[in-house]
């Protein structure tokens, strides 16, 4: 069985601006941050170095992507016993540049369940958060493409999208948790996220391109523990 999702969460995605030693290095810096602000940090780097860094770090690492299929047929496909093996805890998918189509979302689910993988869902709008939180996953994550990658939270930038995409996900199920990504690069964008009511934020470019990553990613989550308190007092 998958384990459960303790909030808040933060989501380092390394994408393609990281991979090798520089992406095991921020790994070890994101493992011991969680642990003394004690939150929950996601690690999602190249799929290559997957077992390269669970194997290094307590945090949950996930894979960015799973496809549905079963043991057998499959060139290049990315299947859920070699991911699990590999030492992934979940997977995100759908991620806006690695579409999947509703009905492949709902095979990578089934498979990931099969396995005992968390899954987060990725989708690009209010409507798509709700459908997609039919399917059952674990988490949400919901970004508007226009701001990935901007350094325009958002959070700040779009409190509709995310206050609708939050509503869209409880209305549906309110176990499901829903964390905000898109333009996340500090640590008033992920408090203010949460503030709205997210269950967590990520960030990709702006942590991987810092010059400083270790000062950034504990002013964020200094930020999210402090917002999160704050929250539930």
């Amino acid at each position: 069985m998958s384990r459960r999702l303790n909030p808040p969460l933060f989501i380092v995605s390394t994408k393609a601006y990281l991979w090798g030693a520089r992406a095991l290095e921020l790994a070890r810096i994101a493992d011991g941050i969680a642990r003394e602000y004690d939150l929950c940090f996601i690690y999602v780097p190249q799929l290559v170095d997957l077992r390269l860094i669970a194997e290094e770090v307590e945090i949950p690492v996930y894979s960015p992507n799973l496809d549905p299929v079963k043991p057998g047929r499959g060139h290049g496909r990315d299947l859920a016993e070699a991911l699990k093996e590999a030492g992934a805890s979940g997977v995100m998918i759908n991620h806006s540049e690695r579409p999947k189509t509703l009905s492949e979302i709902e095979g990578c689910l089934e498979r990931a369940r099969e396995v005992g993988l968390n899954a987060i869902v990725c989708c690009d709008s209010p409507r798509a958060a709700e459908a997609v939180a039919s399917l059952g996953p674990d988490a949400v994550l919901p970004e508007p493409p226009k701001l990935i990658g901007t350094m325009k939270p958002v959070s700040l930038e779009m409190r509709e999208f995310v206050a609708e995409s939050i509503k869209a996900v409880k209305r549906r199920n309110e176990k499901i948790l829903v964390i905000v990504g898109a333009g996340i690069s500090r640590g008033r964008d992920v408090a203010e996220a949460i503030r709205l009511g997210a269950d967590g934020a990520g960030a990709s470019r702006a942590i991987c391109e810092s010059p400083n990553p270790e000062k950034l990613l504990r002013e964020i989550a200094e930020a999210m523990r402090k917002a999160w308190d704050s929250r539930r007092s």
